[in-house]
C-alpha cells in the first residue's frame, strides 16, 4: 500500500507540515471510513503529531512515560535489530484514534545518537507498515541533508510538499521543485500551509505569477483556523473534524477549513488512484 511523505525541502522549520498531515488523515478518516491510514514521524525530540491525538502532557503529569517509551519507534527498533518485526508488530506498537486512524509514536530518545540509532530503522519499519494499511503517512524532517529522510522519500509515492506565502521563501521552495531530483522523479502535491486568503500572495495572485508550477492551475491550502490549532493543542484535532463537518463553507471559517481539507484529501486520493481505489 502507497506511502504519503509530508515534507519541507527547504529545512526552514515552522511550515505546518505536520498540520498538514494531521489535517488530510482527518479528513480522510471522516469522508472515506473505510480506509485504514497509519501516521508516524521522524522529528527529534518533537510530538506534536502524537500531541494532535493525545494528551501528552497529562500522560507524562500521571507518569506515564515509560509506558509512552515502550510504543512506537522505539519498541519496534528493538523487534527489528533482533529480527522479530513483523507486519502486525506495526500495529501492535500503533495507537488507535477512532476507527481509521492509528498513530505510531516518534522516538522519545533525549540523546541525538540514540535518536539517529532508532533513526537509520525507521525505513525498514516502513516496509512492515505497508502490509497492514491502506495508506502510512510519514512527516518528515524538513531539509535535505538527513539520509533516512531522503530514504523514505525514495520510497514514497506521493510527496506532499508544504509551501509558504512568504515571496523570498516561496521563490526558494519552487525552486527547488526544479533541482532536486526526488522532486523531478516523484508525484509532487504542493499546499500551502497555514495558508491566508488575505495576504497579498493569496491563491488567485500565486496562480497568476507562478502557474507553471501547479498543476492543472489550482492552488491547494490548508487555511490557518485559530479554533483547529487549540484543538491539536489539545489532542482533539479529529473531534473538531466530527463536530464542524457539516459546516457551511460559504458562511463560516470552520466550514471553509474543512472544505479546503477535503480539496486536498480528494487530490491526494486521486494521485493514488488504484493503489488506493480497490477499496
Amino acid at each position: 500500500m502507497p506511502i504519503v511523505s509530508f515534507w519541507n525541502p527547504t529545512g526552514s522549520g515552522q511550515t505546518g507540515t505536520t498540520a498538514t498531515m494531521v489535517s488530510v488523515a482527518n479528513s480522510i478518516a471522516i469522508r472515506n471510513p473505510r480506509f485504514k491510514v497509519l501516521l508516524a514521524q521522524t522529528h527529534f525530540q518533537n510530538q506534536k503529531m502524537e500531541s494532535a491525538y493525545f494528551n501528552m502532557d497529562k500522560m507524562r503529569s500521571k507518569g506515564n512515560l515509560d509506558d509512552i517509551t515502550d510504543i512506537g519507534i522505539d519498541a519496534l527498533e528493538r523487534l527489528l535489530r533482533s529480527n522479530k518485526i513483523t507486519a502486525e508488530s506495526i500495529r501492535t506498537y500503533s495507537k488507535p484514534k477512532g476507527s481509521t486512524i492509528e498513530v505510531l509514536y516518534g522516538s522519545f530518545k533525549n540523546d541525538k545518537d540514540s535518536f539517529n540509532r532508532v533513526l537509520e530503522t525507521v525505513p525498514f519499519m516502513l516496509d512492515y507498515a505497508v502490509k497492514n494499511y491502506d495508506m502510512v503517512f510519514v512527516d518528515l524532517t524538513s531539509g535535505t541533508d538527513v539520509k533516512e529522510v531522503n530514504d523514505i522519500l525514495a520510497k514514497s509515492d506521493v510527496i506532499v510538499v508544504t509551501l509558504n506565502q512568504d515571496k523570498e521563501i516561496l521563490n526558494k521552495m519552487l525552486k527547488q521543485f526544479s533541482t532536486l531530483k526526488v522532486l523531478q522523479e516523484k508525484p509532487v502535491l504542493p499546499v500551502f500551509a497555514r495558508y491566508d486568503q488575505f495576504l497579498t500572495y493569496n491563491s488567485r495572485n500565486i496562480l497568476r505569477t507562478y502557474n507553471f508550477k501547479f498543476d492543472k492551475r489550482e492552488v491547494y491550502t490548508i487555511p490557518y483556523n485559530s479554533q483547529y490549532f487549540d484543538a491539536i493543542n489539545d489532542g482533539k484535532s479529529l473531534d473538531f473534524f466530527v463536530e464542524h463537518m457539516n459546516s457551511d463553507m460559504a458562511t463560516t471559517r470552520e466550514g471553509w477549513f474543512i472544505s479546503e481539507c477535503g480539496r486536498v484529501s480528494d487530490r491526494l486520493l486521486k494521485m493514488l488512484g488504484s493503489k488506493v481505489s480497490d477499496k
